[in-house]
């Protein structure tokens, strides 16, 4: 039975990145996997663990709610937002307390019923300016 691949990034999302499950990391992602982040190098499913686990400890409330999707048959793009608080270090950011709204869109594709990579583009800036690091 062909995978709905929808459903599968939804899970994804909520087991994943809701959650924090990377048991759901592996189940659901192909042995290739990557994360591309913006312009950054990609990294492979363990690179991406830690990313997970990094931003989960620097916002353990970290939850996102899908606004938008747009699905292909192998391609789904989601436009997201979440409200999150700083608590601990977030890319070199002591923790500031304050809850912020983040903005992003990712792209994932699907191979075999699993995902194969996801792009993910955020409002970094945004990010960075509600925590005090840039300017408004």
């Amino acid at each position: 039975m062909p995978v709905n691949a929808e459903s599968l990034v939804r899970r994804y999302i909520e087991d994943v990145w809701n959650r924090g499950d990377l048991a759901s990391l592996e189940r659901l992602t192909v042995p290739s996997f990557t994360y591309q982040f913006g312009g950054q190098a990609g990294r492979d499913r363990g690179d991406f663990a830690r990313f997970i686990e990094a931003t989960r400890q620097a916002f353990p409330d970290w939850r996102v709610e899908v606004d938008q999707t747009i699905v292909e048959p192998s391609a789904v793009a989601v436009r997201w937002h979440g409200r999150v608080t700083h608590l601990g270090s977030f890319r070199g950011v002591p923790p500031t307390g304050r809850t912020i709204t983040v903005t992003g869109i990712n792209i994932y594709t699907v191979q075999d019923g699993k995902i194969a990579t996801e792009w993910e583009q955020t409002d970094s800036v945004g990010m960075l300016q509600q925590l005090g690091v840039l300017p408004a």
